[in-house]
């Protein structure tokens, strides 16, 4: 059975989903080396290891990082292009770990889901294998104990309707054959290291695929650099390397 990390990136009419996948047994290695990455960066600029690390703040220089005010000026903006760098980097070191991307022309978040679950379904049948979802979402408040019994009744039950449309796509699997299990599990990405791994592929994939294809998002201005970390993660990229991880979803057949 294999873990499916997954966030998304992209704007406008297209968009993509990003997972990272790893087998049940390979799991400690894949954690393994993502916070050795996490150990020089924080060596190296002062980012401790439990900061949420968010692609689009770190590479743009938007917010803070670093422990002290000094570490957080080194922690300059070619300064954090190179710790996304160092990130993927150490991922790709993870032997086991299979890098997935589904792009779709759509600007409907749930659709690019139901395609990217579909091709996660493809795959694992070929392999007779099967997979647990692990999304970026809402898991309901952390500490209800804290909140009157409204409000942390109303902030389940906000939840819940997040992640219906993610649940419904799952649910929607033929019973019989589905190879993605249960309910996709919602992770609040300040809490979970491997969430911020897939934002950081994500990111680097979406900025990947819109130096190889201007018209995708004419408005944008890639940065090179992310482009770079990507081809970081090559020996990982799934099916045929020339497509480099890359399927197109078609929204229309979901």
């Amino acid at each position: 059975m294999y873990l499916c990390y997954v966030d998304d990136s992209g704007t406008g009419d297209v968009r993509t989903m990003t997972g990272l996948l790893i087998p049940a047994t390979g799991w400690n290695d894949l954690l393994h080396c993502w916070l050795e990455g996490r150990r020089e960066v924080e060596r190296t600029w002062g980012v401790p290891k439990n900061a949420e690390l968010h692609a689009v703040k770190l590479v743009k220089g938007r917010g803070t990082f670093c422990s002290t005010a000094e570490q957080e000026k080194q922690f300059s903006k070619p300064a954090r292009i190179r710790a996304h760098e160092m990130m993927l980097q150490r991922l790709a070191r993870c032997e086991q770990l299979v890098v997935t991307t589904v792009a779709c022309r759509t600007k409907v978040h749930t659709d690019v889901y139901r395609c990217f679950v579909e091709h996660i379904e493809r795959w694992a049948a070929e392999r007779d294998t099967h997979v647990l979802i692990v999304l970026d979402g809402n898991p309901g408040p952390e500490d209800s104990d804290r909140l009157s019994g409204e409000a942390a009744a109303e902030a389940w039950r906000q939840a819940v309707r997040s992640a219906a449309p993610y649940r419904d796509t799952h649910r929607g699997l033929p019973l019989a054959s589905r190879r993605v299990l249960e309910d996709p599990v919602m992770q609040d990405s300040a809490y979970s290291q491997l969430i911020q791994a897939a934002d950081m592929v994500a990111y680097a994939a979406f900025h990947h695929l819109a130096l190889a294809d201007a018209t995708l998002w004419p408005k944008l201005s890639p940065v090179g650099p992310m482009s770079r970390s990507y081809k970081r993660l090559s020996t990982r990229w799934m099916g045929d390397p020339e497509l480099e991880g890359f399927v197109w979803g078609d929204v229309e057949a979901t």
